[in-house]
């Protein structure tokens, strides 16, 4: 089964040429999906395993969690926010099952080590585990728990020839030049370096890591005064970050000894920013304006929110430090790219992809004389660019193959890199962007759990974003409401934009909603 959007014939999605959005009864149904993905306990199988905490749980004054690994199954991600659920199998297509008897494929598969060969699907046709899933009794459990009798099974489709986009996910594109053809292309040639850092996933794949979101009032917050001054010191931060970054990739393209040390040390002043509001470091990376060093920029962007969505995951302390630097250095590869290519306007060729397909390498190149890089950092940088549907890049692997930090990583990438303009198009306006991201979940391309955290970070109408209010006023978001992806915490502005100061909680009674999206 396949969602997604509709691309044109170019290999490129199909979506509407406009920056502000009108919201209609759309936004009804995107609530309404937005809950089922609460709502959902069915798993998402991968090789790595995650503890889903319950939101709620008491957690420590900072907001980041140190709890003991659970081996807890994902919850499985049944619909997309903005688009109806597609229809189940053909029933021609199926065979019915009842849970006894599905539980004699489970367990052979489980004894032979092989995974679930076919579709399982419910009698409404929802799709409960993906062929290839691997699978334990407990998905059993998961069942009798949710009164599920029977189910159909249906034949995993042959394989389709894969169309490969552009090095960043370009759904709702709105190409300022003309539009970039799909190439078909395979993984690019293997490396003695990526070789062994599959080696060494293959065994950190079968690691628990613990995820426990935070509920909304355990989020450390600063008076909105205080929070809008932090992060005008952020962006000083944040540009000497962006300094920092291409100074070590100069040292290491000219050959010189490189270290990582001021990095992690940027690193630390950013966590530290977050431990005082969640809220934080999106505002800053929200109000950076800077597009001429977009390479730099883009790293420093991207780590801000990487470790802002894993603050509100509950991740530890070590680990969020580690998401941190490994963003900050997932895309330097690019610099090997050449800029013929990597700045072009005009349609790029087969070849030209497979240079691009091929930067993440370049990037495992570039890191390996550094001093002071965790191999969690190069998991990052090698796996960031792959999608759970096996349509990413540069081996075109699937969610159970990629590390959970790349998979978090790749969301935060995505999102930054469509907000900003590139020689090809326009900047998507952010909430463009996160439906976007929202499309891709449902499409199998991002982990439904990680959007999730996504959305409790920035909301669906994005921090720093303008929106136009049912009574009328105009606004910008300031604050996301964990929960309630569209109803975030804004600010008054007047008709030229100037901040009035006049905070409104969206999420409050009798409080207005959000009728335009800009």
């Amino acid at each position: 089964m396949h969602w997604g959007i509709d691309q044109d014939a170019q290999g490129r999605p199909d979506g509407p040429d406009f920056d502000t959005h009108e919201l209609d009864d759309g936004l009804g149904e995107l609530e309404a999906s937005l809950d089922a993905m609460r709502e959902s306990d069915f798993p998402e199988q991968t090789a790595q395993q995650w503890d889903t905490g319950e939101r709620g749980d008491p957690r420590p004054e900072d907001g980041f969690g140190d709890e003991p690994p659970v081996d807890v199954l994902d919850s499985l991600f049944d619909g997309a926010a903005g688009e109806p659920i597609p229809a189940g199998p053909d029933i021609e297509d199926t065979r019915a099952l009842s849970v006894r008897e599905l539980r004699k494929v489970i367990l052979e598969s489980v004894r032979s080590g092989l995974a679930l060969p076919d579709d399982v699907y419910d009698d409404k046709g929802v799709l409960l585990l993906a062929a290839g899933s691997l699978i334990t009794p407990r998905f059993l459990q998961l069942l009798r728990e949710r009164g599920v009798t029977r189910v159909r099974l249906r034949p995993k489709a042959p394989a389709r020839p894969r169309v490969v986009g552009p090095p960043e996910p370009p759904p709702l594109s709105r190409p300022t030049g003309g539009r970039r053809p799909a190439i078909h292309v395979g993984p690019v040639p293997q490396t003695q370096l990526s070789r062994d850092l599959d080696r060494q996933l293959a065994g950190e794949l079968q690691r628990t890591i613990t995820l426990a979101p935070v509920k909304a009032w355990r989020r450390p917050r600063l008076p909105v005064v205080e929070l809008l001054d932090q992060a005008a010191r952020g962006q000083q931060k944040h540009e000497a970050t962006s300094l920092a970054v291409s100074g070590l990739c100069d040292a290491v393209q000219r050959g010189r000894p490189a270290s990582s040390s001021e990095l992690k040390r940027a690193v630390s002043r950013f966590m530290s920013a977050a431990a005082t509001d969640f809220d934080l470091l999106p505002l800053i990376v929200a109000m950076q304006q800077s597009h001429d060093d977009y390479l730099f920029d883009h790293c420093v962007n991207v780590s801000l929110l990487s470790m802002a969505m894993a603050c509100q995951l509950g991740i530890t302390h070590e680990n969020v430090a580690l998401i941190g630097l490994g963003a900050m250095l997932q895309d330097i590869g690019m610099l090997r790219v050449p800029a013929s290519i990597r700045l072009s306007t005009e349609p790029l060729g087969e070849r030209e992809w497979q240079e691009i397909r091929r930067h993440p390498l370049h990037t495992l190149d570039m890191l390996a004389p550094m001093r002071g890089i965790p191999q969690a950092a190069k998991f990052i940088a090698y796996q960031v660019h792959e999608r759970g549907d096996g349509g990413g890049y540069p081996f075109q692997r699937h969610h159970g193959q990629v590390h959970l930090f790349a998979r978090l990583v790749a969301i935060a990438d995505a999102y930054a890199a469509m907000t900003h303009p590139r020689p090809y198009r326009d900047a998507y306006t952010p909430y463009e962007a996160a439906r976007t991201i929202l499309y891709d979940a449902a499409a199998h391309r991002f982990a439904p759990q990680l959007v999730r955290a996504f959305l409790d970070t920035v909301s669906i109408f994005p921090i720093g974003s303008r929106v136009t209010l049912s009574n009328g006023s105009l606004a910008r978001v300031l604050r996301a409401n964990p929960d309630l992806h569209t109803k975030p915490v804004v600010e008054e502005l007047t008709a030229d934009g100037v901040p009035t100061g006049n905070l409104i909680d969206l999420a409050a009674e009798d409080a207005p909603v959000v009728i335009l999206a800009g």
